[in-house]
């Protein structure tokens, strides 16, 4: 807002309007939030305005008057982030490029007060709820220019399940293969593979829940498992090889399941994820190895 004299309103009005009307709107909203009028230091004035541009969670800038120095600031601002409220003593304040978005209207009168206050507030829980939301003409043209961007990390991801879909796939199958060759007696020669599954455990290319993240952590150790198994079975100097099959016969059953199992969960994704209605946890999901590592988490 303007530190000076305007057309509206001299100095010590701007300072009324701020400590009776704003800072009150903002910290009678129940939300938690301090409201401060930014002061600029005397070394670099314009160095002190735009830390306190870029610092504030929410920055509100009055449009009274079409100030110059209002302006620049806002335009710094959008160019910074989002959530930044826009105000004004009136619709003749507001230029023509910014009346698409949402402008709440204040003055002196004790009805207009209460109601300049349940729009503050309004407008703040909108932000904790949509923080990133685009609210003004550098984030709508950022906003578009990151759609192809965003196409082509969907399209990266989509071709990361895809193949993750096929290795759950081909594992189903050798296991399979496997159980047949242990009926016939046969020595078993499929091994599993775990690089997808391997992949999404280190990058997490995409966020899922705890539970499909554990049943992939647990497949991931099936693998290494079963493939031990299998070299074991190849080693002439291992002594149990007799129970190697025996061993895998009783595993068999238990792991073609949880891949099974698996498989559908990781196709659900996939779905969802395509159609984009995939709702990724809002927390980042952590597999704990031991019991006293949660409390890290908490």
């Amino acid at each position: 807002m303007p530190f000076s004299s305007t057309k509206s309103c001299d100095e010590k009005k701007w300072t009324e309007i701020f400590e009776y009307i704003i800072k009150p709107a903002v910290e009678e909203s129940g939300l938690g939030y301090e409201c401060e009028h930014s002061v600029a230091e005397r070394q670099n004035i314009i160095k002190g305005i735009l830390e306190a541009l870029n610092k504030a969670n929410v920055v509100i800038a009055d449009l009274t008057d079409n100030n110059p120095n209002v302006f620049y600031e806002l335009g710094v601002r959008h160019t910074l982030a989002n959530r930044t409220i826009l105000i004004a003593q009136g619709e003749k304040h507001i230029p023509f490029d910014l009346r698409p978005y949402p402008v709440a209207f204040y003055s002196e009168s004790p009805a207009k007060i209460a109601e300049f206050k349940k729009a503050i507030k309004t407008r703040l829980e909108d932000i904790e709820k949509n923080p990133e939301r685009s609210d003004s003409p550098v984030a709508d043209f950022l906003q578009l220019r990151n759609v192809a961007i965003l196409a082509h990390e969907k399209a990266a991801s989509l071709r990361k399940l895809d193949a993750l879909l096929s290795e759950i796939s081909f594992n189903i199958n050798e296991i399979k293969n496997t159980a047949k060759q242990l009926a016939q007696s046969l020595p078993p020669t499929s091994k599993l593979q775990n690089t997808c599954i391997k992949l999404m455990l280190s990058t997490r290319y995409i966020n899922i829940t705890a539970d499909v993240l554990n049943d992939i952590s647990l497949c991931d150790r099936m693998v290494d498992w079963f493939n031990q198994q299998l070299d074991f079975a190849h080693q002439s100097l291992i002594m149990d090889l007799d129970e190697i099959p025996k061993r895998l016969a009783t595993a068999i059953q238990p792991i073609e399941d949880k891949f099974t199992s698996l498989l559908g969960s990781v196709a659900e994704i996939r779905i969802d994820f395509a159609n984009d209605n995939y709702q990724e946890p809002k927390q980042p999901v952590v597999i704990l190895s031991r019991p006293e590592l949660e409390k890290y988490l908490k």
